[in-house]
């Protein structure tokens, strides 16, 4: 009785120990698939947000590109302008002139 108590305790312990050598192998398999997990999950968000600054970047240069244009087309209105005003002051300076030359002329 003494021995089948004692292999049965000892057949017990080697029980417990081969389950919880299948514990520890089957924590250490979900610890590396959750790694793996995590990796292809970080892999993902980078390529995420490596297409999301992309196509920001796109966008703002668009959005830059139209607004330099718009500012050059604007100064080159605002250039026209000046050179309209500049010629309409002239005129006027220049019909002045003609004015007071005639106006000494008939005295």
């Amino acid at each position: 009785m003494k021995d089948d108590v004692l292999t049965l305790l000892l057949q017990t312990e080697k029980e417990y120990h081969s389950a919880m050598r299948a514990a520890v192998e089957n924590a250490e398999k979900y610890i590396d698939e959750s790694r793996k997990e995590q990796q292809v999950y970080i892999a993902e968000m980078k390529r995420d947000f490596d297409s999301f600054e992309k196509a920001e970047t796109e966008r703002l240069e668009q959005a830059l590109a139209l607004e330099c244009g718009n500012m050059e087309q604007e100064a080159e209105r605002r250039k026209a302008r000046m050179r309209a005003l500049k010629e309409e002051h002239t005129e006027k300076i220049s019909q002045r002139l003609k004015e007071e030359v005639l106006a000494l002329l008939w005295q």
